[in-house]
């Protein structure tokens, strides 16, 4: 196909049914990228020979060099229909390759959230990996419509040997444990929203709702079989096209058939069911495998060349001279099948007919887009509801503009278009002809005259000293920022973008209920920002537009100063801020980095913020010893980022340090035996009570506070970190804001799961009440109020209610006839100090439960504030009291454990020697000491 203009996919821009916006997802190393460039060779971009080898979207060299995808790329697509197809239509196709490595999950991230569907790659051989599962997930929360391509049909021949029957049922194997990944993730789902409190309700949620739609299937036309890397594919309809005539057969009654547990009979001329308990081949081995495998045999394994005409003649191909003279086997393989089979129709086709246009978009999904989960819907104003129809239309007329940001890509203003050389007219070529022309015949002219000049300027030379200036060269100033310059990777929802249009940033603590957040002038977490130059990405390249509708992915120019990583930009201030990325994985690796020269630290400074913007996940910090720290997924991410900064952001060379282990503080109970293994016996002095209690007293000694540390059962811990980002969000809502129908769900499954859990809470006698009271008595949640440490409130004083979102706030809650009510905040404040930094080695503490036994201030007669205000002095003895009351219990550790799964084939077990194994997982066990 020859190359397509840049203007015919701007038209298509405007006709939303025929854009579709897709993601290529898969685990490392199962033929992402090759793909890719399959559908990229069907425009003309780069050669069918040369895809799969060129890598055309890893536009990188460290990942050219070392053969992964580092970021998520763009391409924008022309496809057209078959001729058979109603209208043959042409389709734009915005398609985003992204990587598969682990380090690198947050561009997964980034991607999904702009598209309305995804292919997802599967090695046959391979089978389900760990990213897969990650991506399902993620397909599944953002609510895409995922399509599979089961990828590397080739190794089951040439690698594995195997024969087109036992390649049939290993299909059905790895088929079957995508759809059980998606059943598992579907079942969690639905059984997490399921009501429990019904106790007369027998029957399971499962069985309410449908998933008919769910799973992939051949028949159902969302599943291809392919060779990425040999160029060729298909899918059950492309053999029902071939063979429907010759079986006498309707074509969808054989697209039903060609896959499953069917045979043909012959006699009948029809298709039966049961070939695998009659010892029947099934249609799909007998019509579709058999005939690749024998082209493979032919070609690949028993290289017989010239039986090749005669093959393209069977098939109705037109192989070229050059394609004869081919003498290696995998590219007649390419030149063969990639005829019969062309790659792109049969992926493009699946994904125009299965992939929703962006006007199709779900009501569900909008609604999860646009408004916040927290949120309750009745409380956001008829302004902002009525933005769901300008959003689920996705009407390029409308006038609210809504566009998402989900990251910042940084470009080498080289490889800007206005910067690149421009392409010359005939015309202009002409004339760069006559006048190179012209100055040949002035040179010729001007030759004797040259010659005459350069003697008499050689005896001049003799008798005066001719001093030539130098030029000064233009040394670049060490402040230049204009070396790169941060695209914006967004999607437009609603309106159309236009060059130089103003909208509003709004940033995630824009709240439209809030009547000032809705007013230009005192909107607090709103900015006015101008659209620069937008651009159509086309892999490493940009394409400059005027406009873009709205259901198109765009570069947008000129945002670098007002967003970092991700942004909501709207043209009302009634749209909300739109819900956070999703995180396939948390940045756990932690290194410091220093200049080799200290006089570079200013560079290094501007180089990692600069790096900030340009990675979706990495993590700059300043820790307290002044060092500048990165977190990160894992130690190729590091890699990645230190090769950035060397090279790119801050051109100079760096020092990494090892890496930087967190550690975490808690305490156990007293141990039962000694290290013999033996009983110990203890005495009445160990077993009093009373020697773990923290006392601790205000400098003015009018406050006084009682407090006792205990560990926190394990089921307890598990939960409260399971659930650290939901209660991070809730501690972030004010507190007389309605929560929304599902929110209040959660919190009351999390509260049911902690009463279960503080059953084995050990109090050591001080308190009656029953598990489900201490839970109402929970004060705060520490560190950052969504920690796995519980302050308890076991005083005569009236806390805050946790649980409640309609409970009043610190300052509402203040009382003339309890004095204690005024410093509530001083006391959480200190506990929370605590917490996030232990007495042991200042890491935070996990596990602990402090529970205040009194808490008394004597206020009668009585200057509070004598010694300083007695805010200040309430959180010193809060935050020293349960630094006390810590260091009464035994005390551990805990160190970080990784722990992976390795999964291979049974012919490599016994075949490996044990090797050191740097693992993924953080998981935290007590180390001893």
């Amino acid at each position: 196909m020859p190359v397509v203009e840049g203007s015919d996919l701007v038209q298509l821009q405007r006709r939303r049914q025929q854009v579709r916006n897709i993601c290529i997802l898969a685990h490392v190393d199962h033929g992402k990228t090759t793909l890719a460039d399959s559908l990229v060779a069907s425009n003309g971009i780069i050669s069918q020979r040369m895809a799969g080898k060129l890598r055309y979207l890893d536009n990188r060299a460290d990942e050219q060099e070392r053969g992964i995808t580092m970021k998520s790329s763009s391409i924008s697509l022309y496809y057209q229909e078959a001729e058979d197809m109603a209208g043959n239509p042409d389709y734009l196709i915005n398609l985003i390759d992204s990587p598969g490595h682990v380090d690198f999950s947050s561009e997964v991230s980034t991607a999904v959230r702009l598209c309305d569907g995804a292919i997802v790659v599967v090695d046959v051989v391979e089978g389900v990996g760990p990213q897969t599962r990650a991506c399902l997930k993620q397909i599944y929360e953002e609510q895409l419509k995922p399509v599979l391509v089961l990828n590397k049909l080739d190794r089951l021949i040439l690698e594995k040997q195997m024969d087109p029957l036992d390649a049939y049922f290993h299909l059905c194997q790895v088929l079957e444990q995508v759809n059980a990944v998606l059943g598992s993730i579907f079942a969690s789902d639905i059984l997490a929203k399921e009501d429990i409190t019904k106790k007369d309700n027998y029957e399971s949620a499962l069985e309410e709702v449908d998933d008919s739609e769910l799973y992939f299937s051949p028949s159902s036309g969302n599943v291809i079989f392919c060779s990425a890397y040999d160029g060729w594919a298909f899918s059950v309809r492309d053999f029902a096209a071939m063979y429907a005539k010759r079986l006498e057969m309707n074509r969808k009654d054989l697209e039903n058939v060609l896959w499953g547990d069917f045979y043909y009979n012959s006699k009948k001329k029809e298709a039966l069911p049961g070939a695998q308990e009659k010892a029947k081949k099934p249609m799909f081995v007998q019509f579709v495998l058999e005939n690749i495998w024998s082209l493979y045999d032919i070609i690949a394994i028993r290289k017989d060349k010239d039986k090749l005409p005669g093959i393209a003649e069977k098939l109705g191909l037109k192989l070229a001279a050059r394609d004869l003279r081919l003498t290696d086997p995998k590219l007649q393989i390419k030149a063969v099948l990639g005829q019969w089979l062309p790659i792109d129709k049969s992926v493009l086709h699946m994904v125009i007919q299965h992939v929703p246009p962006p006007h199709q978009i779900s009501d569900e999904r909008a609604q999860r887009l646009l408004y916040p989960a927290n949120v309750d819907l009745s409380s956001l104003p008829p302004e902002t509801l009525k933005l769901k129809e300008s959003f689920t239309s996705c009407d390029a007329n409308s006038s609210n503009v809504i566009a998402f940001v989900s990251k910042m890509t940084p470009v080498h203003i080289s490889h800007l278009p206005q910067n690149r050389p421009k392409r010359l007219t005939d015309q202009e070529v002409q004339q760069r002809r006559d006048e190179v022309r012209r100055r040949i015949e002035e040179r010729k002219q001007q030759s004797e005259q040259a010659e005459l000049e350069k003697i008499s300027q050689g005896v001049e030379q003799l008798s005066t000293r001719v001093e030539v200036p130098e030029k000064e060269e233009s040394k670049p100033e060490e402040g230049e920022q204009n070396e790169f310059v941060f695209i914006a990777f967004a999607r437009v929802f609603s309106g159309t973008l236009k060059r130089g249009m103003e909208l509003f940033n709004l940033s995630p603590k824009h709240d439209p209920r809030q009547p000032t957040h809705r007013k230009e002038e005192e909107a607090p977490y709103a900015s006015r920002v101008t659209i620069g130059d937008l651009y159509m990405f086309m892999g490493g390249e940009l394409q400059l537009l005027d406009e873009v509708p709205a259901g198109n992915i765009v570069g947008i120019g000129g945002l670098e100063s007002h967003i970092v990583k991700t942004a909501t930009l709207s043209s009302s201030l009634d749209c909300t801020s739109f819900s956070e990325l999703s995180v396939m994985a948390t940045p756990i690796l932690r290194v410091a980095i220093e200049p080799v020269q200290p006089q570079d630290m200013p560079k290094l400074v501007k180089g990692l913020k600069l790096l900030n913007q340009a990675d979706a996940c990495v993590q700059v910090s300043v820790a307290p010893t002044g060092e500048h720290v990165i977190t990160t997924l894992g130690e190729v991410h590091v890699e990645k980022c230190v090769h950035d900064l060397e090279q790119s952001y801050a051109k100079i060379k760096v020092n990494v340090s090892k890496p930087i282990v967190s550690f975490r503080e808690t305490i156990v109970p007293a141990a039962t035996v000694d290290m013999v293994n033996e009983a110990i016996v203890k005495t009445a002095e160990d077993k009093d009570v009373s020697k773990k209690i923290a006392v601790q007293q205000t400098l003015n000694k009018l406050g006084t506070l009682k407090v006792i540390a205990v560990p926190l059962p394990a089921e307890a811990v598990e939960l409260l970190e399971s659930h650290s980002e939901f209660l991070k969000e809730l501690a972030a809502i004010p507190r007389n804001q309605l929560l929304s129908e599902k929110w209040t769900a959660l919190l009351a499954s999390i509260k049911a799961k902690l009463i279960a859990a503080l059953q084995d809470l050990q109090l050591f006698g001080l308190s009656t009440l029953s598990p489900e009271e201490l839970v109402n008595r929970i004060w705060a949640l520490g560190p950052r109020n969504c920690g796995t440490n519980i302050l308890l409130n076991l005083s005569d004083y009236e806390q805050p209610d946790f649980w409640s979102s309609h409970a009043k706030s610190d300052t509402d809650i203040r009382s003339k006839t309890d004095p204690r009510k005024d410093f509530n905040s001083s006391l959480v404040n200190g506990f929370q100090i605590t917490s996030v930094a232990g007495p042991l080695c200042e890491e935070p503490m996990q596990g602990v439960c402090f529970a205040v036994l009194e808490w008394s201030i004597q206020s009668e007669g009585e200057d509070l504030n004598s010694r300083g205000p007695f805010s200040g002095q309430v959180l010193t003895a809060a935050k020293e009291v349960c630094r006390q009351a810590f260091q009464n219990q035994p005390q551990r550790l805990v160190t970080p454990m990784y722990s992976c799964n390795i999964v291979v084939n049974a012919e490599m077990l016994g075949k490996s020697r044990p090797q050191r194994i740097y693992l993924r997982q953080l998981n935290l066990f007590p180390c001893a000491g």
